[in-house]
């Protein structure tokens, strides 16, 4: 072969893998551009039944509303809500794999559960806040936070909760402010603390009120205070902490991630059409109905939220690990 046809080849050859490689860059602008088109995996990271799993399933049922495609929910429970977590930052980066999260993720990575924290994924929105809420089994027959007080001054109340979750950070403020004696007894999630509170085998928990309305009408269970502000209106019966003289707060954000190196593009597409369902009067009523109100928070404002809670949340774990 002559050096003129060696070099002919050679040149063939660089120019088809420069046809290659650019028709490679264009079918990644095209499948940016082309989004969504298949159904979207949302993993949540907890067992069915639970507030998280109910938020989720409001948020992808309305979301399907607002893009060309469906949502397929996927529990994956375990070990206070990482097991799912560490799950999805091994998926694909490509926009069909997306997951919930709430603060029990940095009470996790703080308290070295898991190595994953937030900033292990791109924050894409808030949808709703979930005011929380002290309960008690009915065998205690308490009925106001004053002789759960007097109760937990006397006596060790077991609490039942997710011991690697934000359960833990809320005890420790709770047990400090009530001044009264407890022991957490650990479960994978709300959803069977809220069973094992419902069957009599702990004496109470910190639910929200669509986990557990059903078992307190049943009677199995009594709602004692509530963390916020003002009473709410779907339970006007459950006093504040602060009108009870304590200052106590408890509430969590439930959001949504995307695996690091998912393409802005896609991120912000995604932002837009949670906005769209965080602004649908069906989605508000579902939340509302549910016991939760919508809160949400765009891709930066949903990362600078995450941002301080980390913060605070660390040092709140700090303190306890110093006093152990």
């Amino acid at each position: 072969m002559s050096k003129k046809t060696v070099k002919f080849v050679q040149m063939l050859m660089i120019l088809s893998l420069t046809a290659i490689l650019l028709a490679g860059c264009g079918s990644n602008e095209a499948s940016v551009d082309a989004y969504p088109e298949r159904e979207i995996e949302m993993i949540i990271p907890w067992a069915p039944g639970g507030g998280s799993d109910i938020e989720g399933r409001l948020v992808t049922e309305h979301a399907q509303n607002h893009i060309d495609t469906t949502f397929v929910n996927v529990n994956l429970p375990g070990v206070g809500g990482t097991v799912g977590l560490e799950e999805l930052e091994e998926k694909e980066a490509n926009g069909y794999h997306l997951g919930q999260i709430h603060e029990g993720l940095l009470v996790a990575h703080h308290s070295g559960i898991t190595p994953i924290n937030f900033d292990n994924f791109i924050p894409i929105a808030a949808m709703s806040s979930a005011d929380q809420i002290l309960a008690v089994a009915s065998h205690l027959d308490i009925t106001t936070l004053e002789e759960f007080v007097e109760l937990g001054q006397n006596e060790e109340i077991r609490f039942g909760g997710t011991v690697s979750g934000i359960p833990r950070v809320w005890l420790e403020q709770m047990g400090q402010e009530l001044d009264i004696n407890y022991n957490l007894v650990g479960y994978e999630g709300l959803g069977e603390a809220i069973q094992a509170l419902a069957g009599g085998h702990i004496d109470a928990a910190i639910v929200d009120y669509p986990s557990a309305r059903d078992f307190v009408e049943a009677g199995h269970m009594n709602f004692l205070a509530v963390g916020t502000q003002e009473r709410l209106e779907h339970a006007p019966d459950v006093p504040t902490f602060t009108e009870e003289g304590y200052d106590i707060l408890l509430s969590i954000n439930r959001g949504y991630v995307a695996p690091i190196g998912t393409p802005q593009e896609v991120i912000d597409y995604l932002g837009q059409v949670f906005e769209d369902t965080a602004n649908d009067q069906a989605y508000i009523e579902g939340v509302t109905s549910a016991g939760a109100s919508v809160n949400f928070m765009g891709p930066e404002a949903y990362k600078a939220h995450l941002e301080s809670q980390d913060a605070i949340i660390k040092a709140i774990i700090e303190e306890i690990e110093a006093s152990e």
